[in-house]
């Protein structure tokens, strides 16, 4: 059958979306025909995102806390596929001309250990530390046993950034890319790049589960992911968790022996988290246009070509401080991005080619992404919607190249509140414990 190859791989579909043929031709090769729901304490759920369905004053009941990815009625039937496919061996793997810090190379050996336990794991390590580096040992080791890995992160941006790096270092190996906003359709790869969301779409598919930026939204807190999470791995499969700031839940299991750990303190080069430096606003951020105090700041960076990074708590102000920077600054090249612009991707593109001095962004990319040699600002850092672990991922796109390890990083406010001062704190204390 034509392609037939390309459904494969533990992958769940509505019975509806094939023919008679094709039906049988699946079930002959492996593939599980199930009901679409499933009862349990008299409640009903979904049997491709595992949440209760919830009913409806309709005739014909459906669960809607998946249907973006189609539609799935309680008297349908879904079928998944087999995961047992083969892959080619190969002469050589991992062709990475990087070398690993002895505490990447002593978290490598915890990892591998994981690994040849079946044991779910951990890394805990500060922003820039060098994880995906970490990684690659993991992967090369799933590779040799002809294994199946997928890497995972919340957001479309961290997938994207990961897709060359893994693609460079793995060259003989099939990596697809796969998002919701990718025009390239699903295919069968070893290596398996892909937004949390995609998981979904899975069940016991893969050996080895990656989750970059576990704490990220909107994973944190999204029940629905986490089952896609859970229902992913291969029953002897591993989950490894990456994360500079690990939600609480993890920790917990790992106090109860559910995940094993590995810390890291310091940063793949050597140097110290940058530190804030926390200003005080008198007046209101948009006061005389631009706050006289923040206008000094722009000015010197504007002089000196330094490129910038700006982070705003809500899109509005952010456009609105835009139209007065383009009005003060008419020479000035940036961008803005955010959650709802389309056009996200092309313009963080442009930034990191420097094509543009400065990009004006919310908290969508207070993670998951590397400038080299830029000044990070928050502005409003007291707002509601910046955390302790937002202010601590903003902070950590400051400092990640060897030779910018002293980029400055800027929180300006009016109030000087607790999530402000627990970020300063945590970052001074990593810095501190890397220096032990």
């Amino acid at each position: 059958m034509e392609k037939i190859n390309e459904l494969y791989g533990g992958r769940i579909f509505n019975v509806k979306d094939f023919t008679p043929s094709q039906l049988n031709y699946l079930i002959k090769n492996g593939s599980r025909l199930l009901e679409a729901t499933v009862k349990k304490n008299n409640k009903l759920f979904c049997r491709r995102c595992l949440m209760e369905i919830t009913k409806l004053p309709i005739p014909y009941q459906y669960c809607r806390n998946c249907i973006n990815l189609g539609k799935i009625s309680v008297n349908n039937q879904l079928i998944i596929t087999p995961t047992d496919i083969k892959y080619p061996t190969q002469d050589q793997y991992l062709q990475w001309q990087g070398q690993l810090t002895t505490n990447q190379a002593n978290g490598v050996r915890e990892l591998l250990m994981a690994f040849k336990k079946h044991q779910d794991h951990l890394i805990w390590a500060v922003t820039g530390a060098g994880k995906t580096e970490m990684i690659f040992p993991l992967i090369e080791a799933a590779l040799e046993d002809h294994q199946r890995v997928a890497i995972c992160s919340p957001r479309v941006d961290v997938c994207i950034e990961l897709f060359p790096r893994i693609q460079d270092v793995f060259p003989n190996t099939t990596v697809g890319l796969f998002h919701g906003k990718s025009e390239e359709s699903y295919h069968q790869t070893q290596i398996v790049l892909a937004t949390v969301h995609q998981l979904i779409r899975f069940e016991k598919a893969f050996d080895v589960l990656i989750i970059d930026e576990v704490d990220s939204y909107p994973l944190a807190g999204n029940e629905m992911l986490h089952k896609a999470i859970k229902k992913a791995p291969k029953t002897k499969g591993m989950t490894v968790y990456l994360s500079a700031t690990p939600p609480q839940e993890l920790l917990t299991a790992v106090k109860k022996g559910e995940l094993t750990l590995t810390k890291l303190y310091q940063r793949f080069h050597g140097h110290p988290l940058p530190e804030p430096q926390c200003h005080l606003l008198f007046k209101n951020l948009n006061f005389f246009g631009i706050n006289p105090r923040l206008r000094l700041k722009i000015n010197q960076m504007i002089r000196h070509k330094q490129r910038f990074m700006l982070f705003f708590p809500q899109i509005p102000t952010m456009k609105s401080f835009a139209k007065q920077l383009t009005k003060l600054y008419p020479t000035l090249t940036f961008v803005d991005v955010s959650s709802k612009d389309e056009q996200r991707l092309a313009k963080v593109q442009r930034f990191r080619e420097k094509k543009v001095q400065a990009i004006l962004t919310t908290t969508i990319l207070e993670r998951g992404v590397t400038f080299k040699k830029i000044t990070v600002i928050v502005l409003n850092a007291d707002a509601v919607e910046f955390s302790k672990t937002s202010l601590i991922q903003i902070a950590g796109r400051a400092g990640r190249g060897k030779d910018s390890f002293d980029d400055e990083v800027h929180f300006y406010y009016q109030y000087y509140n607790r999530q402000i001062k627990q970020a300063c704190a945590e970052i001074h204390e990593l810095n501190r414990q890397a220096r032990k």
